[in-house]
């Protein structure tokens, strides 16, 4: 498909369609599917939620694009309004979409304020580290579909203390701003 700026064009649209993918809570609730947590699940409820805590960090994955902005590592390393217009818009997207798919999630399960911090940390804990292993070049659907990857995705991070902290800064960053979005938007 080509090449621009050193990036392929085909993988920033898969990346852009993927941080989109994130706001299937909100198709979910519409049709009235959202899978339940807790007792009474169903075998179908149990692969929605599996596949899409898998699936989630994508959008956050879309977020950190804008790495190629502020490091020398092959891709828009010449600036220029266009790369700022595409990475500048693909990290954007990311972070709106990470931060409204947690919200959705939050919003539907959680019944009080604790709840919701619980609900919060663990989802932005989620989309960072999952985000932080697709920077590794690893993917979330062959996790989906052989569950061990997890485990060889959580020994590389492991090897990598610097993304760990990238991780961990990315969780901290994506709980304070929904916890700011919810001191000045009571969710209802």
């Amino acid at each position: 498909m080509g090449v621009f700026q050193g990036h392929q064009v085909a993988s920033l649209l898969g990346t852009l369609i993927m941080a989109v993918w994130f706001i299937l809570p909100l198709i979910f609730k519409k049709l009235e599917i959202m899978p339940k947590i807790g007792r009474g699940m169903k075998f179908w409820d149990y692969f929605l939620v599996y596949a899409y805590a898998l699936l989630i960090p994508n959008s956050t994955y879309a977020m950190f694009e804008i790495r190629h902005l502020l490091y020398l590592d092959g891709v828009a390393d010449l600036l220029s309004i266009s790369s700022f217009v595409v990475f500048g818009s693909l990290s954007l997207i990311g972070l709106l979409t990470t931060i409204w798919g947690i919200r959705l999630v939050v919003d539907h399960y959680a019944k009080s304020k604790k709840e919701r911090a619980i609900y919060t940390i663990a989802l932005s804990t989620i989309c960072s580290f999952g985000a932080v292993v697709g920077i590794m070049q690893f993917a979330s659907f062959p996790a989906i579909l052989f569950p061990p990857v997890l485990i060889l995705c959580g020994i590389e991070l492991l090897a990598r203390p610097h993304l760990i902290l990238v991780a961990l800064a990315t969780t901290l960053f994506l709980f304070i701003l929904n916890l700011l979005l919810d001191y000045f938007h009571q969710p209802t």
